[in-house]
This record gives C-alpha cells, sequence and structure tokens, in this order.
C-alpha cells in the first residue's frame, strides 16, 4: 500500500473547464496503462499519478465552486471517469469513487460541515454502504467503533463517509442507521487490499475507527444512505442552488459503476485492435492478418458498435437524471424512488452491454495467449468480472421490485 501523500506540490487550475478535464484525462491515459502492472502489485495507483490527478484538478470536479471546486455537472465528470477506465479500470476505480463523494458531501451536510472537510478545494473521501459498526452517543459527540472494508481510494484520502449502527442501550440491539464523516487523523488504513480476482490496483483497502470521537454536526442521524430520498430542498440546494443536489443517491452510484465497466472494456477493444493489427489468423487457410479476416471485422464491428450502444445509454441517462434534478428545482415532480430506481435500470443495462461484449466478443475470439498472465486483456476481463460481480448486480431484482412498487403504488413483492 502506498504512503498517503499530501498534495502541497500540486498546483490545480485557478478554474477548469469540462473539455479541459477531459484532456488532463487524455494526457494522462498512457501514463496510467503504463503503470497498470505495477498499480496492482502495489494495491493502489502510484503517489506520482495521484499527483498528477491532483494537479490536473480532477479530483475537484464535484467539489462546489464556493469550496475550490469546480462544480460540474454529472455527464462531464463520467466522461473524464471512461476515459480514465479506458486505460485501466483499476486505477481508474481507484480514483473515481472517492473523487464521486463530493457530491453526497455537497448534498447531505450543513454549510460548516462542508467548509471545513472541502477545506481548499482538495477532497478525497471513500464510502461504503454497508454499516460497519457502533455509533454511540456522548453529549455533543458521536463514539465511533467501526471497521468498513472496500474503501476504494483509502491509500489517499483526506476523509471517510461510514454507515453504523446505535445500539439500543437497553437490548444492545441495532436501533438506528447513522451516517458520520470523518478526517484522515481519525481512523486506521489497513495494508490488506490486493488479493483478489481483479480491481487489485483500486486502493479498497479496510478503514477502521477505534472509539473515535466525531462532533454531532459531522454525522445525520437516523439516516440510512440507500435510503435517502429527498422530500423538500437539501441543505445542498439550499447552500449552492444547485439542482444535482436533489438527487437519491442509486442511480449516481450505479452510473459511477457502469461508466467504469464501460471505459475498462473499450480499453479491452482497443487491446483487440491491436491484436487484429499485429496477429495472424490460426487454423484453415488461408492464414491472413487478422484485420484482413471477415469474422475478424465482423466481430471487431459487433463489439464496437454494441460498446457505442453502451456508452450513449450512459451519457443519455446522465443527461436523463440532470433533467430530473432540474425538474426537481423548477418546483415540478421531486426526484424520486421511482426517477431513482429506473436510473439505476438503465445504467444497469450499459453495464450489461460491456460485460456481454467482453467475454462474448472479445474474450471469445482474441486467442488464449492474449489471456495470459501479464496481458492487458487478462487484466481488462479480471477487472470487468470484479465489477459484474459487485453488489450492484446483485440487487439488481430488488431494485426492480422497488420501481414497480413505486410506480403501481403497492407494496414492493
Amino acid at each position: 500500500m502506498p504512503t498517503t501523500t499530501g498534495h502541497d506540490t500540486a498546483a490545480p487550475p485557478a478554474d477548469l473547464t469540462p473539455a479541459e478535464a477531459l484532456a488532463a484525462a487524455e494526457r494522462l491515459a498512457e501514463r496510467i496503462l503504463a503503470e497498470a502492472p505495477e498499480a496492482e502489485r502495489r494495491t493502489a495507483i502510484s503517489p506520482g499519478l495521484h499527483e498528477e490527478l491532483v494537479r490536473a484538478g480532477l479530483y475537484r470536479m464535484l467539489v462546489p465552486r464556493r469550496f475550490g471546486g469546480y462544480g460540474f455537472d454529472l455527464p462531464s465528470f463520467l466522461d473524464v471517469v471512461m476515459r480514465l477506465a479506458r486505460a485501466d479500470m483499476s486505477a481508474a476505480w481507484c480514483f473515481c469513487l472517492p473523487a464521486g463523494h463530493a457530491y453526497h458531501v455537497a448534498c447531505w451536510f450543513d454549510a460548516d460541515v462542508q467548509a471545513e472537510v472541502f477545506g481548499d478545494g482538495h477532497f478525497v473521501c471513500p464510502m461504503t454502504a454497508a454499516p460497519g459498526g457502533t455509533a454511540r452517543r456522548d453529549g455533543d459527540w458521536w463514539v465511533i467503533d467501526s471497521r468498513h472494508p472496500y474503501c476504494s481510494g483509502a491509500p489517499y484520502s483526506t476523509h471517510y463517509i461510514g454507515q453504523v449502527m446505535e445500539p439500543d442501550p437497553q437490548t444492545g440491539r441495532p436501533r438506528r442507521p447513522v451516517l458520520f464523516i470523518a478526517p484522515r487523523d481519525a481512523y486506521e488504513v489497513l495494508d490488506d487490499w490486493g488479493g483478489t480476482l481483479g480491481l487489485r490496483a483500486s486502493g479498497s483497502n479496510t478503514i477502521v475507527l477505534d472509539g473515535v470521537r466525531v462532533p454531532r454536526r459531522h454525522v445525520k442521524e437516523d439516516f440510512l444512505q440507500t435510503a435517502f430520498i429527498p422530500d423538500g430542498p437539501t441543505p445542498g440546494f439550499e447552500l449552492h442552488g444547485d439542482p444535482m443536489y436533489l438527487s437519491p443517491p442509486i442511480a449516481f452510484f450505479c452510473l459511477e459503476l457502469a461508466t467504469l465497466m464501460v471505459g475498462g472494456v473499450q480499453g479491452a477493444l482497443d487491446e483487440y485492435e491491436h491484436l487484429m493489427r499485429t496477429r495472424r489468423t490460426t487454423g484453415r487457410p488461408p492464414i491472413v492478418p487478422r484485420a484482413e479476416h471477415p469474422d475478424y471485422q465482423r466481430w471487431y464491428a459487433q463489439a464496437a458498435g454494441r460498446l457505442a450502444v453502451a456508452a450513449g445509454t450512459i451519457r443519455f441517462t446522465a443527461e436523463r437524471w440532470m433533467e430530473t434534478c432540474r425538474r426537481a428545482a423548477a418546483g415540478g415532480a421531486p426526484f424520486g424512488k421511482e426517477d431513482d430506481m429506473l436510473l439505476n435500470m438503465m445504467a444497469r443495462e450499459a453495464l450489461r452491454i460491456a460485460w456481454d461484449v467482453l467475454q462474448e466478443s472479445i474474450m471469445r475470439t482474441a486467442g488464449s495467449s492474449a489471456a495470459r498472465t501479464g496481458e492487458r486483456l487478462e487484466r481488462c476481463f479480471r477487472d470487468a468480472a470484479m465489477c459484474w460481480g459487485h453488489v450492484n448486480m446483485i440487487i439488481e431484482d430488488f431494485i426492480a421490485r422497488e420501481y414497480s412498487s413505486a410506480h403501481f403504488g403497492v407494496p414492493a413483492g
């Protein structure tokens, strides 16, 4: 695990446009790809690459402008994530999730907390949804004892957002959910990541809080992040006036994962194209360069077409997400559960298309030598398999039931 580094050597732009951010991602792509094998061994991106991301201002894309960020909309953020993931999904995962959680802080927490945690605008914050321990009230403080695995981006984190349960003082059983945010000096990052099939460079280490005292203003009581549906103006909307902060989090998170998957499979298709240009067919004559063979031409075209559909679905879903936010801000129907669940399912379909392209077209026809340990395509497949097995895919039936329940106004089956 790399040592957490500061960012005092980096000087992000005073302002940044989405086009400039995407150009920065394009410039960094070659380095990200070159460092991918070593990043797996390190279990996170390198300190040098982290500094480049800081210097380019990419961690600040979703930090509100009031607090030193650029306040990008969701489609612009996802464009950058997809380009980084095309170079290496695992490295992009290490960046995307802790950078994306600036949105949640800006949405959920009051102005004084935002001013404190965003500081000068540099904010890298893992967040996990599963409750990992307990929170006990002690006057104006909460005492946190918890353990949270899979905290992507933990080695370079400045803060952590965690979900815990407050126990009943009489029975000790969980009584209600509590959400908290804690600074880097309040928790320990364990050196325990890297033993998974893929996403080994995602820095998804375990974070531990041992009797940590968190001020009450940094805690959201009776708050379960996965069940949050705004029933009125959020702290973020009242503070920033940005429609983005009137949304629930479920679709947002699935859009991040789907973007990482689509970008990662774009990288696999880049490698497939390289194989077509450099390798010849095998088996029955004529033995020709793969790029000249009609079957390979058809396989490549089918993969490229379907992957373009997946990327287009990401863009359409993100823009519809923004439109739903603006509708709520304009006094129309709130951004409700039905909206959130439908957008979640739309993003998941993009993820599914990308996975199908990878296994049905690319891996099936690339040849076994392209799947040897250390090959780019082998790494792409392992990373994508981890994304495919993420809990986000496991709960798709639950999401579907919740959508239909909201749509028909009946209890979920």
